[in-house]
């Protein structure tokens, strides 16, 4: 007897896994009945078989119940409908209707009008900053300069380098202040974790770069470092995602174009190679514009 029990369980639920359940209307069944068994909205079953009045129910009429995995289903506004009676009928947010739906204005919907009636819900997309909160905080207490009109991108040509070694070497070629750039993103070769932003203290006071060799370039254009060489490899996935972020942030505080954002190469082109061949400022430039 109990292994006959379990084998007439499992028939009964094996519709449930799946996904396709048919449920035959019985004598004095009504709809909001058939709904609370299956866990559904009395709107949705309704919509979902297309039944028009709920009161003209008969014995043996098939139903198709909605699975969990039923996403969507469509409905037609009625007379005296809104979206917020609508959205309470079928077990849901107004919000996620009128998302779905591009609804700009909610109290004009029309009689007739055909909309999706989410029953999942709407997938909120999460979106990932492309800066720490702790860069974005320091970058927002400084007061940039209004001179600034480029934003030049070098590598290191080192495989293992670090912003504050690199300050050293350059204060040993005789730069008073140090780091040439105003930025260096790290590879995670050296100390740095891999993406992570040094902010110099160029930047800090707003100084000068001294990362190109045109003078006038120095005064106006914004240098930001990758560590590595491109020229034997690509920048780290990490390092990208911050110099997009970077970018970004300093072409909206400076007011800088896209079209502004160039490399090291393109403003020197018979003095180096940098940033490198693998270094691809189209790709950059795509996502910035964006």
């Amino acid at each position: 007897m109990r292994i006959l029990f379990l084998f007439s369980l499992a028939l009964a639920i094996a519709p449930l896994l799946w996904g396709e359940v048919t449920h035959v209307v019985q004598k004095n069944e009504t709809l909001g009945g058939i709904a609370r068994k299956y866990g559904v909205s009395t709107a949705a079953l309704q919509s979902f078989n297309g039944i028009s009045n709920a009161n003209l129910l008969f014995a043996g009429k098939k139903l198709k119940i909605p699975s969990s995995t039923t996403k969507n289903i469509d409905y037609v506004i009625k007379t005296g409908d809104s979206l917020g009676g609508i959205a309470s009928r079928f077990g849901v947010k107004t919000s996620d209707i009128i998302e779905v739906n591009g609804i700009k204005q909610p109290n004009l919907i029309k009689v007739g009008q055909k909309i999706t009636i989410p029953l999942g819900g709407t997938k909120k997309t999460q979106v990932t900053p492309l800066l720490p909160a702790s860069v974005l905080k320091t970058l927002k207490s400084i007061n940039n300069s209004s001179r600034w009109k480029k934003i030049v991108i070098h590598h290191s040509a080192t495989p293992v380098d670090d912003a504050m070694n690199m300050h050293q070497v350059h204060k040993k070629r005789g730069m008073k202040n140090g780091l040439a750039y105003h930025f260096v993103i790290s590879n995670g070769s050296r100390k740095a974790t891999d993406g992570e932003i040094h902010i110099g203290s160029r930047w800090k006071g707003q100084l000068d770069g001294g990362h190109m060799k045109q003078l006038s370039l120095n005064k106006t254009s914004i240098g930001i470092c990758l560590i590595g060489n491109f020229e034997l490899r690509r920048p780290t996935s990490k390092q990208l995602k911050s110099l997009e972020g970077l970018c970004k942030h300093l072409m909206k505080n400076c007011r800088i174009s896209h079209s502004s954002v160039t490399t090291h190469k393109l403003l020197h082109p018979n003095h180096t190679k940098c940033p490198g061949k693998y270094f691809s400022l189209p790709s950059l430039i795509k996502k910035i514009k964006s």
